[in-house]
């Protein structure tokens, strides 16, 4: 036990923060910790919990006693999708390309008691976010059934015993799975050994499997909230059927919670089942997929390095900087898909939020009233893009992680020939254009849909650009504060690094400031609403001009005084 222990504690270090990484920056980490958990975990778990109290008690107030937990069902099977979505590329990592292999390959360890250890130590990683929106889910179910508890029924022990089960083991299943299937393929193929064929392959399948996910809705007939209890209530929700056949786990902690004893002690068994099986399977083909890896990944190289032509062409510093960082972004799988391929999924949420109210069109007033230049309206419409336009610049982490992602090579930034600033405004410049070119496409095109005029469109497009600006040059100097240069790989680069969160809540406080005191002013009638339409433009172009400076100035100094 003690080894396996020790195994995890290793296995686990690679997204830990190193000695030095902890030194640097303590207070600002803890202030920061506390902002991302008021200000990010608690309304996202808020917003969770609601809604389950919401269906929970929809179907006890219409009679659904047998199926009171379908609301908390289709919670739960929503974390585990995401889980296994964004599990894989993971449960690869972990598993197959970390460096803690050459050290535990020779050892006299089996592969079962390694696969377990990185298994276990996987779901500690993802187990914190899921932790707390499955807590949510789960009081949010109780305090929705056990308030109106049908007759006989109600939370009862054998409810809070299976939530805590619930909260410390539900990523099991879905990680299991993972597992599972990555053993099975990379035993099997000879084409995915190589790393950056896995990567890939993963990257485009989990993007794939989303926009699967949102075709396989059947929302055509959009969300009526009575109308889909009901259906929750006679099992009539197909999606939902097949989650269940798929995450087992799922209706059996939902019943589980509902008091029934024996979907406990099933739950339980199900989770050991699962760990089982990905033990047996990888004590028969773990060994040998990892031992043939060293070979593939070697003729992988030695491809890249016969097929390279180099041409050489003069350049300014700041543009040649900033191709590097372009191609690093999009031959880097693991930034590919967190970093570039983000800004490529959210309009799919977009889109399914749109289906989502097309029978209730509860959207569809505000569109009219935009349309028709209300006062109102279009200022909401004009704190929308500005709140957009930093949340997601925060959420693709292309700022936030622009020094992090240098690593070892860290070292390399202060001895070129080329100031730091410059190279600061180089990665700058790849946010900018990545996350301000997709936001430019989706604003233009669904202006147009809307058949909204072209001043109010010019307008928005700026002030989305400039809110890039902004966001960009604050995440890249919260990254110099305290950048996490000590990684194994890519996916553990970005995993580890929580300047994204730490960049997301200052910008939600500036936001929420922003859209208090213009929503304030035009409600008290002090200015009209195109003259606080040019305020918010110009706060806007100062908070590029001064975190700009921030970065020329701080930034930089932060940098020169980094010893790696």
């Amino acid at each position: 036990m003690n080894i396996f222990l020790q195994l995890i504690k290793i296995t686990g270090s690679s997204v830990e923060p190193s000695v030095d990484e902890k030194k640097r920056s303590k207070a600002f980490g803890v202030i920061m910790g506390i902002l991302v958990f008021f200000l990010i975990f608690i309304p996202v778990s808020f917003f969770v919990g609601f809604m389950v109290y919401a269906l929970t008690n929809g179907l006890v107030t219409l009679g659904g006693e047998d199926s009171v937990s379908a609301g908390l069902s289709l919670m739960l099977h929503i974390v585990a999708l995401f889980s296994v979505v964004f599990g894989f590329s993971v449960v690869m990592s972990v598993f197959y390309f970390s460096s803690d292999l050459n050290y535990l390959l020779p050892l006299p360890i089996s592969p079962m008691k390694i696969v377990g250890a990185k298994l276990a130590s996987t779901m500690l990683s993802e187990n914190v976010m899921e932790c707390i929106l499955v807590f949510s889910a789960l009081v949010g179910f109780m305090i929705g059934y056990g308030f109106n508890p049908p007759v006989g029924g109600g939370i009862n022990a054998v409810s809070f015993i299976a939530a805590v089960f619930g909260v410390l083991t539900f990523p099991v299943v879905p990680i299991c799975y993972c597992a599972a299937v990555c053993l099975i393929v990379m035993y099997f193929s000879k084409f995915l050994k190589n790393k950056d064929r896995v990567s890939k392959l993963t990257a485009f399948s989990t993007i794939a499997i989303l926009i699967v996910l949102v075709l396989a809705l059947n929302l055509s007939n959009g969300f009526e909230t009575d109308v889909f209890v009901q259906q929750l209530i006679n099992n009539d929700v197909s999606l939902v059927k097949v989650l269940d056949k798929i995450f087992f786990n799922v209706p059996l902690l939902s019943k589980a919670m509902a008091g029934s004893f024996v979907a406990l002690l099933l739950y339980i068994v199900v989770n050991a089942a699962s760990v089982g099986i990905v033990l047996l399977l990888a004590s028969k083909l773990y060994l040998k997929a990892v031992i043939s890896l060293n070979g593939g990944e070697g003729a992988g190289a030695k491809e890249k390095s016969e097929s390279a032509g180099i041409r050489v062409k003069e350049s300014s510093h700041l543009i040649t900087y900033f191709k590097k960082e372009l191609k690093i972004l999009v031959r880097t799988p693991a930034y590919l898909s967190n970093c570039v391929g983000i800004n490529l999924i959210w309009p799919i949420f977009i889109y399914l939020f749109i289906m989502l109210q097309r029978q209730s069109n509860f959207l569809g007033d505000y569109i009219e009233k935009l349309q028709n230049g209300d006062q109102e309206t279009v200022l909401y419409a004009t704190l929308l893009v500005f709140g957009i336009s930093v949340i997601l610049t925060s959420l693709n982490c292309l700022a936030s992680s622009a020094v992090t992602r240098e690593g070892k090579h860290f070292d390399v930034m202060k001895y070129l020939p080329v100031d730091l600033m410059t190279q600061l405004n180089a990665k700058a410049l790849v946010s900018i254009v990545i996350s301000g070119s997709g936001l430019v496409v989706y604003i233009i095109t669904a202006f147009a849909i809307l058949e909204l005029n072209a001043t109010f469109t010019i307008y928005c497009v700026i002030l989305s650009l400039l809110a890039v600006l902004y966001s960009t040059y604050l995440g890249i100097y919260i990254d110099t504060m305290n950048p996490k240069l000590v990684w194994e790989d890519e996916v553990n680069a970005l995993r580890g690094n929580y300047h994204v969160f730490y960049n997301m809540a200052l910008e939600l406080i500036v936001t929420a400031l922003v859209c208090a005191v213009s929503i304030g002013i035009f409600k008290l009638g002090f200015l009209p609403v195109y003259f606080i339409q040019s305020l918010i433009l110009l706060l806007a172009a100062f908070l590029s001009m001064q975190f700009y400076r921030v970065v020329k100035n701080k930034g930089v100094r932060n940098l020169k005084a980094l010893e790696f």
